[in-house]
């Protein structure tokens, strides 16, 4: 009884799962200058909505293009015996929107980035391993979803840089 009222004071607030982005496009064109695997997270999640995902960049309302990416890990904490016990992982991605027909691009080149901290274990350097890919993974499906985001905030702040060129 009080889980339904909870969730029916929850649904009266307008309180809503984030859910996958929509971009507002119909058909959105993606490449990348560089081996990206944030860019089959970004196709992903389009395959998941109403956005189709296109092999030609004529057939696309815009086009998304990863310029580059970037893995780091540096260490972060060293203990007072000087062994290491924290590294940081860092992934950055460059991306930028244009549209056919517009000298501009509708979103500049941005860069988007994202960390997590990893402790160290001497015993244990296979499951650390696993570790260190599962939160690259994870850092990934951040930053395709923020990058849809803005494709979306874009969409929906400047339509006219969508319209086709007269």
């Amino acid at each position: 009884m009080t889980a339904l009222a909870l969730c029916l004071l929850l649904a009266a607030c307008g309180f809503e799962l984030r859910g996958e982005p929509s971009v507002g496009l119909h058909a959105l064109f993606l490449s990348a200058s560089v081996p990206s695997a944030v860019i089959g997270e970004v196709k992903r999640i389009l395959t998941s909505g109403s956005t189709r995902v296109v092999a030609d960049p004529k057939d696309g309302e815009a086009s998304l293009r990863i310029t580059a990416e970037s893995r780091e890990k540096t260490v972060f904490t060293v203990t007072g015996t000087g062994r290491v016990y924290e590294y940081q992982l860092r992934l950055a991605a460059t991306y930028e929107l244009t549209v056919a027909g517009r000298e501009e691009p509708v979103i500049a080149p941005t860069e988007v980035v994202a960390t997590r901290l990893i402790t160290y274990n001497e015993s244990a350097p296979t499951a650390k391993d696993a570790e260190e890919q599962l939160l690259y993974k994870d850092m990934q499906v951040d930053i395709a979803s923020r990058i849809l985001r803005q494709v979306a905030v874009a969409r929906r702040e400047s339509p006219a840089a969508f319209a086709a060129p007269r």
